[in-house]
Order: structure tokens, then sequence, then C-alpha cells
């Protein structure tokens, strides 16, 4: 069944992402249990906010090396979004790293209930996976 715009507005929880190699090996790029934060909104506005579990974090006066480690465990970008059938494009407007400004970051997407499965490339001939769940409105 094809993706439908209002199928993607709200927010969804990061579930799990991974990029494989050419030879299936699987990388866990953002460590064991990632966390996340993904939002559609109905105008077009997308952003999204993913991090490592475990990401200790300095009291204060934070070292080059500490500096470096938290923006290498940290992935943030914002914009506007498109719908072409099954694949959903990030049009980057604002991000962590600025060399992502401009990009447009295309991603197929299939529905499992209430994830999103988002797959496509990662660079470097690599593939990404990225599941996000519905979040639950109790």
């Amino acid at each position: 069944m094809t993706i439908q715009p209002e199928d993607l507005i709200g927010a969804w929880h990061l579930v799990d992402t991974w990029t494989e190699d050419a030879q299936g090996n699987r990388i866990q790029h953002q460590g064991p249990q990632p966390k996340g934060i993904i939002m559609y909104t109905a105008d077009g506005h997308m952003s999204a906010i993913t991090r490592w579990s475990e990401r200790p974090f300095p009291a204060e006066g934070a070292s080059d090396a500490d500096k470096a480690r938290m923006f290498d465990t940290y992935l943030s970008y914002a914009g506007r979004w498109s719908l072409d059938g099954d694949t959903v494009t990030h049009h980057t407007e604002h991000a962590l790293n600025e060399n992502w400004v401009g990009m447009d970051r295309p991603r197929n997407i299939e529905r499992r209930g209430e994830q999103l499965v988002f797959t496509g490339p990662a660079g470097d001939g690599n593939h990404a996976t990225i599941i996000w769940q519905r979040e639950r409105r109790d």
C-alpha cells in the first residue's frame, strides 16, 4: 500500500538504526538502543534528532575531545519534506552538521503496523535502515 502524507504526520520515536556494507555486515552506527524522534507537520515541515543511548556528558569545562565525541554521537536536522509514492525526501534547511544544509535525503518507506521502516543510501556504498515507532497517545 502506498504511503499517504497523513500516514507521516505526527511524532515518531526511534526504535533502531544501522548501516550495512556490501558484504551484509551490520554496523550499529549509533550504538545499541539509540534514542530519537522525528516529527512531520501537515504544512510540510520536519525535524529529526537522534543520539546514542549511552552518551556520557562532562560535568563542566568540556575538552575538545569531549566536544568531538558529543558531536559524533548526536544528529539533528530540520527542513521541509515531500512524498513521492513510497519515498519521503527531507529537504535539509538546518543541521548540526552544516555540510548537510541544502541536501536532499531521500528514504524509501515501508509501513509495518505502527512502525515506519526507512531505507536508503548511507554513503561509501553502505545502505541505511531506520525504524520509527508511532508515538503512543495514552
